[in-house]
């Protein structure tokens, strides 16, 4: 009978009526979490200065450009020009292609003047040699506008001094015929001055066409 007055609690344990107790999940260690954190933070605050320093460098004034190549000086002297005449065919088996008209002696007294015709370009020094280029004469008025027809002008070889002539290197061609006509577009008076001449002329084969500056290298008067 001692047996049977075993203490209620004894029983209790025994039979584990009341079970053991639940076992607790332990509280998740966050300080990890918290220290990932307040490092990112700090990271982010450490990173914040160089991103806003991205646009001022973007700002940067560009560098300048090279400077340009220097512009040719105004003051340079001006190449000499003068219109190039038309040409085809030859005079006599001589090629012709002359540059500019040329007045080399004042005017006569009925106020006729010669025009050389030459493929020289500048005026024939003191010292130069006649005959060295091949040339073409013709005795015009020396007034602004005033045409002349060459089939009408005295040919080489005809009394009296030629009124029209071509000259090449072997001295007069006889054979030059020419016909067309030449117009004294402008007729200066100075040394040194610039007038205008207008040809059309036709010999043969050969044909000279267009228009030619007239250098003064002696006053016409």
């Amino acid at each position: 009978m001692r047996a049977l007055a075993v203490p209620a609690a004894a029983l209790f344990i025994a039979c584990g009526g009341a079970g053991s107790p639940p076992s607790q999940t332990p509280s998740a260690d966050t300080s990890s979490l918290e220290s990932s954190g307040s490092s990112s933070k700090d990271e982010s605050k450490d990173s914040a200065p160089a991103s806003s320093a991205a646009p001022a460098a973007a700002a940067a004034p560009a560098a300048p450009a090279a400077p340009a190549a220097d512009a040719p000086s105004s003051g340079a002297p001006a190449a000499s020009f003068h219109p190039a005449p038309s040409v085809t065919g030859l005079i006599d088996g001589t090629a012709f292609t002359p540059k500019v008209a040329q007045i080399l002696a004042p005017m006569k007294k009925d106020g006729r003047i010669t025009v050389t015709i030459t493929e020289a370009s500048d005026c024939p020094g003191s010292g130069d040699a006649k005959g060295d280029h091949a040339k073409l004469t013709v005795v015009v008025p020396w007034e602004d506008g005033y045409k002349v027809d060459l089939s009408a002008l005295k040919l080489a070889g005809k009394k009296g001094p030629a009124e029209i002539s071509f000259t090449g290197k072997k001295g007069a061609v006889a054979s030059f015929k020419p016909s067309g006509t030449v117009t004294v577009v402008s007729a200066p008076m100075d040394k040194g001055g610039k007038g205008k001449l207008k040809i059309d002329l036709q010999s043969g084969d050969y044909m000279l066409a267009g228009d030619l500056d007239i250098q003064l290298c002696v006053a016409p008067k």
